[in-house]
């Protein structure tokens, strides 16, 4: 396998042929998985990959729909049609990593306001980053803005997962401990939304640090994932 910073537009071609080729997946949870196992096997350098999906409460199974309402603890905020960041796939180095049932704070996060999203610091830097209006959370609008319909994608970078700190001097990217016991060196991830609005972004954790340039280089994978996947959101084949 080879590093992240060595790949060539060969390689990373040939992930996005896998990647078209997911949308025969039955639901949108094994589409996403399959994904995050994708570009995990692909370079050595992945310490993690995940993928999310922005979902209404009321489109939530009941596990996930638990896990959301107690991250919320009890706010009269929440409503059926409350956003809920999912965890849709996940794989990486560690066993535990590659079940996202197993994961302990992050199977489905809710987006309450945002005021309540700028207090978490990664979450707050990837909804920025890929240009979602936080604003709308507080009145019920859609959070997709209209760049994003229209087809533009959103690059989420953390050059160094260890230094970097958002205007406010918090790290961005605050389990320090996950980021030292593995060596993780950046982190990025790439956005985007699907024509009704739904928003899937896949975060990739490295034990290398990334230029900018080299991160950009898999943008395309989200548009590939959408493509593939679209008539399984529609479809509502979604866990």
């Amino acid at each position: 396998m080879k590093s992240l910073s060595d790949a060539q537009w060969p390689d990373i071609e040939a992930l996005r042929i896998q990647v078209a080729e997911l949308g025969a997946r039955p639901r949108l949870t094994a589409a996403s998985q399959a994904m995050c196992e994708c570009f995990a096997a692909a370079f050595d350098s992945v310490v993690l990959a995940r993928l999310f999906m922005v979902l209404p409460l009321r489109d939530l199974p009941a596990a996930e729909r638990a896990f959301a309402l107690t991250l919320a603890d009890g706010s009269p905020r929440v409503t059926e049609s409350t956003r809920i960041l999912c965890l849709m796939g996940t794989s990486g180095k560690r066993e535990a990593w590659c079940d996202r049932q197993k994961s302990q704070g992050h199977l489905a996060i809710p987006l309450l306001s945002a005021e309540s999203v700028s207090g978490a610091p990664m979450i707050a830097k990837l909804l920025s980053d890929l240009n979602v209006d936080l604003r709308a959370l507080d009145d019920g609008r859609p959070i997709a803005t209209r760049q994003m319909l229209g087809g533009s994608n959103g690059l989420f970078y953390v050059p160094d997962a260890v230094a970097s700190e958002d205007g406010a001097g918090r790290k961005i990217v605050p389990a320090t401990d996950f980021v030292r016991e593995n060596g993780v060196g950046t982190v990025f991830g790439m956005g985007g939304a699907y024509l009704d609005g739904t928003l899937a972004v896949i975060v990739v954790f490295c034990n290398e640090r990334l230029e900018r340039s080299v991160a950009e280089r898999f943008g395309t994978m989200i548009s590939s994932f959408k493509m593939a996947t679209s008539t399984l959101l529609v479809d509502r084949h979604i866990f």
